[in-house]
């Protein structure tokens, strides 16, 4: 699994993704469409992959043939991933491709924890279920992890409000 999650951030390093990796090598190049499809199968395995791919996407949208990617990602990917991070991108950059994925898309089928690493542990299990955000229920996932989605601006209002 190790291996895997590192080509892909290797991959990423080279798309302008701002992937940092402690060694950079070479990689067979793919196009961002497949690059995307397979990030989808890896993003509940690696909170940090889930991150690179919703930057990405808010970023660079642009540059995405949409048909292709919903294609791929329906024979090749996970839907419920794309559209669960699509959705959290249209939380910050409201564009039509985003609700084009999001409309190709459907929930996962069963309700679970969206990220293997908290479903190993009960109390995080626990609290991730009483927490849940309503974008990850919506696609019928478990997780309290949003933080990404803050501004420097945003966070920095929110740690004044905490201090005063």
């Amino acid at each position: 699994m190790e291996d895997k999650l590192n080509i892909l951030f290797q991959h990423w390093n080279k798309k302008d993704s701002k992937a940092l990796v402690a060694k950079s090598y070479d990689v067979e190049d793919i196009n961002i469409e497949k690059l995307i499809v397979e990030t989808t199968n890896y993003c509940r395995h690696s909170g940090r992959l889930m991150w690179v791919l919703l930057d990405f996407l808010i970023r660079n949208l642009d540059m995405i043939d949409i048909i292709e990617l919903i294609n791929l990602t329906k024979k090749q990917g996970d839907m419920s991933v794309l559209g669960l991070v699509a959705d959290m991108a249209r939380e910050k950059r409201n564009d039509i491709k985003f609700d084009q994925i999001i409309a190709e898309s459907q929930p996962n089928p069963t309700k679970e924890i969206f990220f293997y690493r908290v479903a190993k542990s009960k109390f995080a299990s626990k609290i991730t279920m009483q927490e849940t955000l309503p974008i990850y229920a919506k696609w019928n996932y478990y997780c309290n992890e949003l933080r990404y989605l803050m501004t420097d601006k945003e966070l920095k209002a929110n740690v004044l409000a905490i201090s005063s």
